[in-house]
């Protein structure tokens, strides 16, 4: 059975967003591309990390987005409100690379300034040579931060640890 609530009050609304519905009509033309080129993974952990789990800052505040975040009152309070998730600015090749989880909060959100400068820069980029350049590059754990990130806040991490333990 569908979860409708997820789609109707994660996805439905978004998609009356003219910008952020363009933004998905690009990511269905590219999904046909990167079929093509065997790199249907990195393209999915695109739409995992906005179109279900993105954050958006607007000011000086950060906001879900993410159909997946907005679905869960539980991932909705610890994606803006605990200390322990990362949060990095928005970086395409960086987030093809990131893992992430389906069975649990997520460990790491990207923050996009804008649904325009999220259309614009999946649209002003060629998909095959960046598939390219990261395919000898490995996965990207979901807790790590890298020297070049942007970071919004660094998690503590202590959700991920306290998973490993068993608390």
């Amino acid at each position: 059975m569908p979860d409708i609530f997820h789609d109707v009050f994660g996805h439905v609304p978004l998609l009356a967003n003219p910008v952020f519905a363009d933004y998905m009509q690009a990511y269905g033309v590219g999904g046909q591309r990167a079929a093509g080129l065997g790199a249907i993974e990195k393209l999915a952990r695109l739409y995992w990390y906005t179109v279900e789990f993105g954050l958006i800052r607007t000011g000086g505040d950060l906001r879900i987005y993410g159909a997946g975040i907005v679905s869960s009152f539980g991932e909705s309070v610890f994606a803006l409100d605990d200390p322990s998730p990362n949060r990095l600015g928005f970086d395409l090749k960086r987030l093809m690379r990131t893992q992430y989880r389906i069975d649990d909060y997520q460990q790491t959100y990207f923050v996009i300034d804008s649904f325009e400068d999220l259309l614009r820069q999946t649209q002003e980029i060629d998909f095959g040579p960046l598939y390219a350049e990261l395919e000898g590059q490995g996965t990207i754990e979901i807790e790590t931060i890298l020297p070049g990130d942007t970071v919004i806040t660094r998690g503590t991490q202590a959700y991920a640890r306290s998973k490993l333990v068993g608390a």
